[in-house]
């Protein structure tokens, strides 16, 4: 990851045989590009997408998200991370936004618009394979200033809750604590009485900010926790469920098989053998 001076965004690159990025969220919108290599399954807030080589995606403000791809291939996929300070600045509307790019099946009214996307992210790219100058600098803002235009016109619509006012601080301080903490005795009222606030209130915010409830996102990130655990190692399924927070192994059993679909035990054994790490982008 590269944070360079001057420019109002972290640049990532992902050059390597096989991808894995541990699930993760920040506060900042992301655009990633897969060129090539195999396709690539990235998770949303717990729902997985499958793009292939030629796909371009966005993630939103505090969506956890993560990403595998283990064929041995040679993969090349880099990403643009946008400031968001500068965003807001530059585009006040943009703190409502709710990006729709999802790979070229959300573009089909936008083929033009994707394209120029496409042709955007490539040029930034080439650009900072070299050392920056002050007009190359201009260039790459250029290209950038072009690709939040063509996001702002076509592939966003608006999350606004007019009958809240969103506190962002508010929302990531819980997250943050939620993150931290998921493995003790934690639910919504815990929370909501630690920020001395109403479950409500705190539940209006997350709706606002992430379009989820707080104990859906604690179960979330328990889950994301406990798929670690089941792939990283041989720790035993009561372990796992205490680990993450689960009151119980039979509780740990029915959260996860709703969210998968399968068992917990079912998912270490189709999934463990393949599961790799790259820590190529950290």
């Amino acid at each position: 990851m590269q944070s360079l001076a001057q420019l109002p965004f972290k640049f990532y690159e992902h050059d390597s045989q096989t991808i894995h990025v541990n699930p993760h969220w920040h506060q900042e919108i992301e655009i990633n590009y897969l060129v090539q290599g195999g396709p690539v399954n990235f998770v949303i807030d717990g729902q997985t997408k499958r793009f292939q080589p030629g796909d371009i995606w966005a993630t939103n403000h505090r969506e956890i998200h993560s990403a595998t791809a283990l064929r041995n291939e040679h993969y090349l996929e880099f990403g643009l991370i946008i400031d968001d300070n500068f965003l807001q600045q530059q585009v006040p509307q943009s703190k409502d936004w709710q990006l729709i790019l999802k790979g070229i099946d959300s573009a089909h009214r936008h083929h033009q618009s994707y394209q120029r996307i496409k042709n955007h992210l490539l040029a930034i790219q080439q650009i900072l394979r070299e050392p920056l100058t002050d007009l190359s600098r201009l260039n790459v803002l250029s290209h950038f200033y072009g690709l939040l235009n063509e996001l702002g016109e076509n592939f966003t619509q608006s999350h606004s809750n007019k009958d809240v006012s969103p506190n962002s601080n508010l929302v990531d301080d819980v997250m943050v604590q939620i993150n931290q903490n998921y493995a003790e005795e934690l639910d919504g009222n815990i929370l909501a009485s630690k920020h001395h606030i109403s479950l409500t209130t705190l539940n209006k915010q997350f709706n606002a900010n992430i379009q989820m409830s707080v104990n859906q996102y604690l179960r979330l990130i328990r889950l994301l926790n406990s798929r670690r655990l089941l792939l990283e190692t041989d720790r035993t399924i009561d372990y796992v469920a205490a680990s993450c927070g689960f009151s119980s192994g039979k509780t740990f059993n029915r959260n996860f098989k709703a969210w998968k679909g399968i068992t917990p035990s079912e998912y270490r054994n189709n999934f463990a053998k393949d599961y790799q790490i790259d820590t190529s982008c950290f």
